[in-house]
């Protein structure tokens, strides 16, 4: 008997551009650029946001659709905001305006998000972490509609209270994984 076992993984994936220099310290820096599609047949989003974070600076990075088609993706086309807000990790449902938060620690930190959802788009489950450590679990079993939407193309993340802003946003939109076994 032979056994034999393969996996397919087909992936898009987005790496944010450097941010902007700023002007002047502690000044906004916004950058915009596009999402890869979420098609039907795509099972997980999934990110890493890294950033120094301080108890007087903020990183936001917004997901939504640009409606206007001007390339930017304007505070009232976001969908969804997550990011690092003064000593605070945050997820903003930008239609109703709640806020899930966690407390967060000074220094350089990491969120890993990895939401799976089914082929209709509806979020199934999250793991959140936040530099190791479990992050948004009343969020993980059972994820609200606001944490997704295939109709996503741009993200924009914004700096404000860094003198020099250099977070990083690496992330794809993943297939599932074909199991193919023969015997």
């Amino acid at each position: 008997m032979c056994t034999s076992l393969a996996s397919i993984l087909l992936a898009a994936s987005f790496v944010a551009p450097t941010m902007p220099e700023s002007t002047h310290d502690d000044t906004e820096v916004v950058t915009n650029f596009a999402l890869p599609t979420i098609c039907a047949d795509s099972r997980v989003f999934a990110f890493a946001l890294e950033l120094d974070a301080t108890p007087s600076n903020n990183v936001e990075v917004a997901f939504g659709r640009d409606a206007d088609g001007d390339g930017m993706l304007s505070r009232s086309e976001a969908t969804m905001l997550v990011g690092w807000n003064c000593g605070v990790w945050e997820i903003v449902d930008c239609a109703t305006g709640d806020v899930f938060s966690e407390s967060g620690q000074p220094g350089n930190a990491v969120l890993n998000w990895r939401l799976k959802f089914s082929s209709s788009g509806v979020p199934v489950s999250l793991e959140a972490s936040i530099s190791g450590n479990d992050a948004f679990t009343a969020l993980s079993e059972h994820p609200p509609q606001f944490l997704l939407s295939p109709d996503w193309d741009k993200i924009r993340i914004t700096c404000r209270g860094m003198d020099s802003p250099h977070p990083s946003l690496t992330g794809s939109v993943l297939n599932q994984p074909l199991t193919i076994r023969v015997r």
